[in-house]
């Protein structure tokens, strides 16, 4: 769990620092709420009416159901609408979430999180950053999993890859598709700085973007709706 701390401490932080520290008032969505890793982190400072998690994956929501994760949860459908009312929450929070959507899908989320949003409302969420790129030079590395694999056919285009981060763009690898995680809708996607303050400013302005390090293993996102 430590991974959760790390990410929960960023929401905690940040929201302490914009005066709305969490509390029992705080309303909190955890989207990719998975088994409730995440939204547990949160149960110690907000109650658990105003906890909300959802998932495209059914077994996720049942199993945060079956668990007795504190919360609220829904499935939903990758791609759709998030399920709530607009300026509804106080912090939104997504791991290993926007490491995975392809461009479109992606701001169609952002532009959901804008929504349901309260003023105020504190974003954290996850990307990968260029250093994503380097398993690709690790030997034999797609003998590890069929993900691993599938990734290991943009070894030839690792150099442009690099480029195309630097300059700015927004890399999608396809490498899943199956099940709900159709490829689609769900691979491998790198978010560069400048394209998210280039094309989510007018959602959320950026107060940090710290780089992919231990214990999150992912650049950390976070933004305030101004």
């Amino acid at each position: 769990m430590s991974r959760a701390h790390a990410f929960w401490e960023y929401a905690e932080e940040y929201s302490r620092a914009s005066g709305r520290p969490l509390g029992k008032d705080s309303r909190v969505l955890d989207i990719g709420c998975g088994w409730g890793r995440i939204t547990r982190t949160f149960a110690r400072d907000v109650p658990a009416e105003n906890l909300y998690g959802v998932d495209i994956d059914p077994n996720a929501i049942t199993l945060c159901r079956y668990l007795g994760v504190p919360g609220q949860f829904t499935l939903t459908e990758a791609g759709a609408g998030l399920p709530f009312p607009d300026g509804y929450f106080n912090v939104i929070s997504a791991l290993s979430v926007f490491t995975h959507l392809p461009e479109t899908v992606a701001t169609n989320l952002i532009a959901e999180m804008y929504r349901v949003a309260a003023p105020g409302c504190i974003f954290v969420f996850t990307v990968e950053d260029d250093s994503f790129l380097d398993y690709l030079e690790i030997p034999d590395i797609e003998s590890r999993s069929e993900r691993w694999r599938l990734l290991s056919q943009y070894k030839p285009r690792l150099s442009s890859l690099r480029a195309s981060f630097a300059a700015g763009e927004y890399l999608y690898l396809t490498t899943v598709d199956e099940g709900v995680r159709t490829a689609d809708v769900y691979g491998d996607a790198l978010v560069p700085k400048v394209w998210i303050e280039k094309a989510w400013s007018k959602y959320f302005r950026l107060l940090k973007l710290a780089p992919s390090a231990p214990p999150v293993y992912q650049a950390v996102v976070v933004g305030i709706r101004d």
